[in-house]
């Protein structure tokens, strides 16, 4: 059984995709399971879940626009690999050179990422954001913008800027925004959820959760279902995927069963 689809622009997308932070060593948890998780992603360890991902019907991978995911990327292609890759965008680089270096190795999409996107709004520099989003869409692809604080995504739809999806994460997070080696203060609040899966309801375009697990913190099962109890059929889950987790041994397998099974048509 195929997986539910979703359409960002014009790119068919599962509304299940496979995130990066696992893979770049982001646990949000401990230094102790950063660790685990930069041992266990070898190269062939990352292809290996990226294969599995294509087997079970995830088609895309949001993943970093940084050296090692393209490095990363280009092996696998290389090898046979089709899975489809949606960049997000690094913190530190040059914003519009980033877009235009993911857009040059191979993504088929591109999204702001939420720790630079609040900082702009936070300067008052709100403007960078809306050129970022163009420089994108110039390029042709669908153009994305994500947040850890859904009213500034409610307040991009307001804006008329015309994103074509948005991420949304499940917590407002403080932590260390997407650099490693940074000292982490993030508080996974359960009061957080609700006001997540109300934005997505509110914003027209397809959206995709991410942090639904609170990083490993939730039973799967049960916080896939609350998800898809709330979500629009357009909109899907970006899931960080860290294969030891798994309690039947196949974790990829293990998420696939929970989005046939909750996800509205």
């Amino acid at each position: 059984m195929p997986l539910p689809m979703t359409r960002l622009k014009d790119l068919q997308v599962s509304r299940l995709v496979v995130g990066g932070n696992p893979i770049s060593g982001f646990s949000h948890g401990t230094p102790a399971r950063d660790k685990a998780m930069f041992d266990y992603f070898t190269a062939e360890n990352c292809k290996r879940l990226l294969r599995r991902c294509e087997e079970c019907g995830v088609n895309t991978a949001f993943l970093r626009a940084d050296n090692h995911v393209i490095r990363l990327l280009h092996e696998y292609w290389n090898e046979g690999g089709r899975i489809q890759w949606v960049a997000q965008t690094v913190p530190g680089e040059d914003p519009v050179g980033n877009i235009k270096k993911a857009h040059r190795f191979g993504a088929k999409g591109i999204y702001l990422h939420g720790g630079t996107m609040e900082a702009y709004f936070a300067k008052g520099e709100k403007e960078a954001v809306r050129t970022q989003l163009e420089t994108i869409k110039e390029l042709g692809l669908p153009a994305g913008c994500a947040s850890h604080y859904p009213p500034f995504l409610l307040e991009i739809e307001s804006l008329g800027w015309n994103p074509d999806f948005y991420l949304v994460c499940m917590y407002h997070l403080e932590g260390y925004k997407g650099q490693l080696g940074v000292e982490q203060n993030e508080k996974f609040r359960p009061e957080d959820r609700r006001p997540a899966l109300e934005a997505i309801g509110q914003l027209p375009r397809p959206c995709f959760a991410y942090k639904i697990l609170a990083a490993g913190r939730l039973n799967p099962r049960e916080a896939f279902r609350e998800v898809f109890s709330a979500i629009k059929p357009t909109d899907g889950v970006n899931a960080g995927m860290f294969p030891p987790d798994a309690k039947s041994g196949d974790i990829v397998a293990e998420n696939c069963g929970y989005l046939k099974e909750f996800a509205r048509q």
